[in-house]
């Protein structure tokens, strides 16, 4: 076997693994989260309008995030057309390159043999993958988050000031994702790491901030990153600095007594966000925890965290997404840590034996789920039984060389990605497409648009609370909260109402009717909706609403 790893570009073979895993059935599901409804609508408003600086949802502004991730969508769709494909293919290319990064900081910093498994770990983690999937913020905002980083790295490590001021101007896109608030996040990581660099002394401290030219650095990002809200603020005035303070200054700042285990929870996301590697960066950690002013190798991947941790755990809102950017940081701590690591002691070897073969097999057990739930095909099996067979081979004792890459990465610490692998290949391939078949909204707008060609200033009235990907499909403002009562003699009318407030009197109007999933009125808790897409293939619909949707000319 060794002498198969050998021959193998194990790099390419992981990279490709991982692109493969990337690019599959991304498309497959309509729009339907809520956030990804905000930017693909704001997006297809911008393109009709051809307005690509006003930010509008459902017709009405919208200033909630800056305008980076919305022209990287609408850029998108000039060239592929407004459909999921295009909406998304923004986000799974920033993604797969946020795992280059990782790749290449951790080969500046470590080498080779870490940066393969960093780029394994960041390309493997379960929230990252998993917002991959979507049009929103997040993974934009990891990829010039992490670009801002490596090419500080690569300024601090090259001595090369142009680094720098590709640094700043990553920095200014990245504010111009998500928001200023990232200048404090960034800006703290690099001061944490300087410091410790300078072995907390001052005077080396303020002379390596010095070489960062701080008043150039901070003109570059300011200058692209706050462009958007000065034109904002001319454009609204006080309309647009509420929602800026609503969306950071009210989110991060405390109006209630901080609980003490609030500070659990972002080490509880870790736990699971960055699965299948967790336990290793746990393990990292305790074995770290004594020694971390001697250990200055670890002092990037560190401040990181640290800054991540202490900013968001200070602030008001929590949300497991705010923490993804934090992953590459994971990835190049564990990562250099396996390489240097040797267990010493039976109980040292067997818990660090545990720390990849655990999370190997969750991945083959969660492989195994899946597939007796969904009850997908027999031959779904053949996946897991491949897996399984390579972690039994890996598994076994093999001579460990230093300068064998091939030896080392397959040792035992592919062996959570393995597993993982398998779990997310038969849910990409065997579930995705499937959860379609109770997500109708898409066949809304091709009756719509399509096969009733009804006119675009037509606005659609819908009963209840708002459909958040309706907007989308219908391609036209969408009136929620409406009485039937009040509407039901209007001509032309559109109008979506349950079934079953649908007079025997219009039947003959009904251009569609089909249920709609509207437990807890968002899509975004995907395990919630795979429950009521479960029971519905029992016959319970408890979790969906039939609506009908009414045309009168």
């Amino acid at each position: 076997m060794n002498d198969f790893l050998k021959k193998v570009p194990i790099f390419w073979l992981v990279l490709s693994l991982s692109a493969f895993l990337y690019i599959l059935n991304f498309s497959v599901n309509g729009i339907w989260t809520e956030n990804e409804s905000f930017y693909a609508e704001s997006v297809r408003e911008m393109v009709e309008k051809g307005n690509y600086l006003d930010i509008n949802y459902n017709y009405q502004s919208r200033f909630n995030k800056p305008p980076l991730t919305y022209w990287l969508i609408a850029a998108s769709t000039k060239l592929f057309g407004m459909n999921a494909f295009a909406i998304r293919l923004p986000i799974v290319i920033l993604a797969f390159c946020t795992i280059l990064l990782v790749w290449a900081m951790a080969r500046m910093l470590y080498g080779e043999k870490t940066a393969l498994l960093a780029l394994a770990m960041q390309a493997i983690s379960i929230q990252f993958i998993a917002g991959k999937q979507y049009a929103s913020p997040e993974i934009p905002l990891a990829f010039f988050f992490t670009l801002t980083l490596y090419f500080f790295l690569k300024g601090e490590l090259s001595g090369n000031s142009r680094n720098y001021q590709f640094a700043a101007i990553a920095l200014g896109l990245t504010v111009l994702t998500k928001g200023y608030p990232y200048i404090i996040v960034i800006g703290g990581i690099m001061i944490l790491y300087l410091f410790i660099k300078s072995n907390f002394q001052w005077r080396i401290f303020f002379d390596n901030v010095k070489k960062l030219k701080p008043f150039s650095f901070i003109a570059i990002t300011s200058i692209i990153g706050f462009s958007w809200i000065v034109l904002m603020y001319v454009n609204y005035g006080q309309k647009f600095l509420t929602v800026l303070y609503q969306e950071t200054l009210d989110r991060g700042l405390y109006n209630e007594p901080f609980e003490l285990d609030e500070l659990i929870f972002y080490p509880l996301v870790m736990m699971w966000s960055f699965f299948p590697y967790s336990l290793l960066f746990v393990y990292a950690c305790f074995h770290y925890l004594f020694t971390i002013r001697k250990r200055k190798d670890i002092a990037f991947g560190f401040s990181w965290v640290m800054v991540m941790f202490v900013f968001f755990t200070a602030s008001s809102g929590k949300l497991p997404t705010y923490f993804i950017q934090a992953h590459p940081a994971l990835a190049l701590i564990s990562a250099h840590f396996i390489t240097r690591y040797k267990p010493a002691g039976n109980v040292s070897k067997s818990l660090w034996s545990l720390v990849f073969l655990l999370p190997a097999a969750i991945g083959i057990i969660l492989s195994t789920a899946i597939i007796i739930i969904f009850k997908l095909p027999v031959f779904y099996h053949l996946i897991t039984a491949a897996a399984l067979l390579l972690i039994v081979i890996f598994s076994l004792p093999q001579k460990e060389k230093a300068d064998d890459i091939s030896e080392m990465i397959y040792v035992r610490h592919i062996l959570p990605f393995i597993g993982t692998f398998s779990a997310l290949l038969i849910f990409s391939l065997g579930v995705l497409p499937a959860l379609e078949e109770r997500r109708p909204v898409d066949s809304i707008g091709r009756v719509i648009n399509r096969e009733q060609h009804i006119p675009k200033n037509i606005p659609l009235y819908l009963q209840n609370e708002l459909i958040h990907n309706l907007p989308f499909y219908a391609a036209r403002r969408v009136i929620p909260d409406v009485i039937p009562e009040t509407i039901l003699q209007q001509k032309p009318l559109l109008a979506m109402i349950l079934t079953k407030n649908t007079p025997d009197s219009l039947l003959s109007s009904v251009i569609w009717r089909g249920d709609i999933y509207r437990r807890r009125s968002s899509e975004s808790r995907l395990m919630l909706f795979i429950e009521s897409y479960l029971k519905a293939k029992e016959g319970d619909m408890s979790g969906f609403t039939s609506y009908s949707l009414i045309y009168k000319r």
